[in-house]
């Protein structure tokens, strides 16, 4: 059965460690001549192209396409010597369930994330699991991550439907994307948010991390044949 799982990135697969906030602080400096540091901004569960917006309004400035497409172009390069410097952390589990599932042929691994697609590329090879993921939609292409879920199961999609899609996050933000694909949405609590609120959130499974990665894709195959079980009774009653 072909199921889609899709993964977010900064606290669900990684940490970096504060690096992604900084070389946004500087790229912000550089590009608007903006002095904020940013201390009251959660970037857990936001998505690049709002942030730039929104931070840019609150200076008082609507952003133009030349400014934000600068801003875009020097973030990364500005992120990548952040990571030289310090690598991520990849949270526990990560590696060998990522591995295992890269294993499975019936399965197609994806990217649903707010960094742009430089950033999130940078990140995953800074780490070295960038081999996993066969596809994406990123935080320049849409502010609202519902949409980016969406743009990433259409590109996977394009030589046919999945039976089932996931999606992995740790954010109500996550949460709320997955339920936007109709994906059953799994949590887990490596990031800003505890076990509590993503299951208030309306996670279907949440998880402190995933570093029971038989548990992990046991869950996955249960959900996975759940969803093909009431697409056949819905056709049936059709």
């Amino acid at each position: 059965m072909n199921t889609l799982v899709l993964f977010d990135i900064d606290g669900t697969l990684l940490n970096t460690s504060g690096a992604g906030r900084r070389s946004f602080v500087e790229a912000l400096r550089r590009v608007f001549h903006f002095r904020d540091g940013l201390d009251d901004v959660r970037f857990a569960g936001a998505t690049d192209l709002d942030l730039v917006e929104k931070i840019a309004r609150r200076n008082g400035r609507e952003p133009t396409a030349d400014e934000v497409r600068a801003f875009f172009d020097l973030l990364p390069v500005l992120l990548r010597d952040e990571l030289r410097m310090e690598p991520p952390h990849v949270y526990p589990g990560v590696r060998e369930l990522l591995r295992a599932l890269s294993a499975r042929p019936e399965i197609t691994l994806g990217l649903v994330t707010g960094n742009i697609e430089s950033c999130a590329w940078a990140k995953l090879e800074a780490c070295g699991i960038h081999e996993h993921f066969e596809l994406g939609a990123f935080g320049h292409e849409h502010a609202d991550r519902r949409e980016i879920a969406r743009l990433a199961c259409a590109r996977a999609e394009r030589n046919g439907p999945f039976a089932h899609r996931v999606l992995i996050g740790d954010t109500p933000s996550d949460v709320a994307a997955a339920r936007a694909i109709g994906a059953t949405a799994v949590a887990v609590a490596t990031g800003d948010y505890e076990a509590a609120a993503l299951a208030a959130a309306g996670a279907h499974r949440v998880w402190i991390d995933l570093s029971d990665t038989d548990a992990v894709i046991a869950h996955l195959q249960e959900a996975s044949a759940s969803g093909a079980a009431s697409t056949s009774r819905a056709s049936s009653n059709g």
